[in-house]
């Protein structure tokens, strides 16, 4: 199976000068732990990632909710193409110690995003379905 076949919606983007609270808010809202920071100049292009551990990282270190996430987003974003295998998601993921990637089409443009619990969700499918059909 591939990454891109774990997809179930585009990423959920924001843009880098909103606030911590925008953020926190939109991730909430939306049922997501990572959103794409995109590129005021070229909407499609992403500058970096915001995940929940980015934001306790900040609230722990006393930033305020008002604070622009382009200062606390990560920049060195970590991506598996669409085309890639779901063991290489998990290896990954393992390797860097992240629990989301995004997923970049044949343009490496963001495509959606993968967390841990899709990977382990179709290993958990997978499973139940090799047991029961032999």
């Amino acid at each position: 199976m591939k990454v891109g076949d774990l997809v179930r919606s585009p990423p959920v983007t924001v843009e880098p000068e909103a606030s911590l609270m925008d953020a926190a808010k939109l991730m909430s809202s939306n049922r997501m732990g990572l959103l794409v920071v995109r590129d005021p100049m070229d909407r499609a292009k992403m500058v970096g990632v915001l995940s929940e551990r980015d934001i306790v990282n900040a609230v722990a270190k006393g930033e305020s909710i008002y604070s622009p996430i382009e200062d606390l987003m990560t920049k060195q974003v970590i991506t598996i193409s669409k085309d890639a295998r779901v063991d290489e998601a998990a290896m990954t993921m393992s390797k860097f110690g992240i629990r989301h990637l995004v997923v970049v089409d044949e343009n490496g443009l963001p495509f959606g995003v993968v967390s841990v619990r899709d990977i382990v969700a179709e290993e958990r499918i997978i499973k139940a379905l090799s047991t029961s059909v032999f």
